[in-house]
């Protein structure tokens, strides 16, 4: 560490991804910290992981609102290593804590209720705020939400537009057969190569939270064939089955939410959220150790 990139200074690595590192930086100037993300030079879809980086920031641009990361700069920086050549860099906030992953509960653990609660009001706002700037995140999901520490006050920020469009943009959503975004937290429409709307995002909104509520995402399949075809097809589950203490309201809810008709869903994201915090109120969590897991014979 210590290392200079583009005027900032790296004071440690806090990511690897599949096509970037991400470093903790502060400026030359003695500002920051700020989040530096570092595209690969020897990623084997270059031109996608390009067109992917320039959209991040470009739509993030776009935004300001407290949850969500801000864009900070943005550039092309020279890296002489045994494979020389130029990599694309952004910088952004920098986020301290952990990614909501870090909620979905595990099997002998119950969901961390009061901070779900907080953090999905939180990035529900965010994600109605970006709809009426005409933004679609599309990749709504546990570890595209960053916490600020990883304490029960944490609050939530949206991240990752590295796929996000505007609403009248007309370009396919698929790919040589393949359609963009996580395929556990995609909507019907969207794996369906049709027409998107705000309701894109409530959908996978509602999957996030299904699984930091529950511990899994909505259909836990064992191949990304079975997931797509649960999605367009199943019913989806009932979170009583997964968490009997749940309150019997939270299943209509959801069910509601991940409607296979995008008209059928709700209107916004704050919506959803403000009728699971209504049906969760006064419900006391059990502890731990003292929790039974009901599982259904079928499919969740």
């Amino acid at each position: 560490m210590g290392e200079t990139v583009a005027g900032f200074v790296i004071e440690a690595a806090v990511g690897h991804g599949s096509s970037a590192d991400v470093y903790r930086v502060h400026r030359t100037d003695g500002s920051g910290p700020w989040a530096l993300k570092v595209l690969h030079g020897d990623d084997a879809d270059a031109g996608r992981a390009r067109e992917r980086f320039e959209r991040e920031f470009t739509i993030a641009s776009l935004l300001d609102h407290p949850h969500i990361v801000s864009m900070v700069d943005r550039g092309e920086v020279r890296i002489d290593t045994a494979a020389p050549g130029t990599r694309l860099w952004l910088a952004m906030q920098y986020v301290a804590g952990p990614s909501a992953t870090s909620l979905i509960p595990l099997d002998d653990r119950q969901p961390r209720v009061s901070v779900v609660l907080r953090v999905a009001q939180q990035i529900g706002d965010a994600l109605d705020y970006a709809h009426t700037r005409e933004v679609l995140h599309r990749d709504v999901k546990p570890a595209n939400i960053l916490l600020t520490t990883a304490t029960d006050d944490a609050d939530g920020v949206l991240s990752d537009f590295g796929i996000a469009r505007l609403l009248d943009d007309t370009r396919p959503l698929a790919r040589n057969g393949r359609v963009q975004g996580s395929v556990a937290y995609a909507a019907p429409e969207l794996l369906a190569a049709q027409q998107l709307s705000p309701a894109t995002d409530v959908y996978s909104f509602a999957c996030a939270l299904v699984e930091l509520f529950t511990g899994t995402p909505p259909f836990p399949r064992s191949t990304a064939f079975a997931i797509t075809h649960a999605h367009i097809r199943d019913d989806p589950p009932k979170l009583t089955r997964r968490r009997a203490w749940l309150p019997s309201a939270l299943d209509s809810v959801f069910a509601k939410a991940l409607a296979k008709n995008p008209a059928d869903r709700y209107q916004t994201c704050a919506e959803f959220v403000d009728i699971i915090t209504r049906a969760l109120r006064d419900v006391p969590v059990p502890p731990d150790e003292l929790r039974r897991r009901r599982w259904s014979r079928g499919p969740a």
